[in-house]
């Protein structure tokens, strides 16, 4: 396994899980990118860092990113 694959993978909390996610995606033709695979605040996150601090749509990112997590 390549050294970066093992570095990724080593910082999820549960590697079995991703590598069956992964096999099983690779062995039913499903390799492709998903967003849908992408937690949602890794989403939002990427979506706000494409506005300025100042804008509404960051600010209103904001409130969606606190919505999320969990309490």
């Amino acid at each position: 396994m390549d050294y970066d694959l093992v570095i990724a993978l080593a910082k999820k909390s549960n590697q079995s899980l991703e590598v069956c996610r992964a096999l099983r995606k690779h062995l039913n033709g499903q390799a492709d990118f998903s967003l849908a695979d992408v937690p949602t605040l890794q989403l939002l996150a990427s979506l706000q860092a494409r506005y300025n601090q100042y804008d509404p749509e960051y600010n209103l990112i904001q409130t969606l990113i606190a919505m999320c997590r969990p309490s």
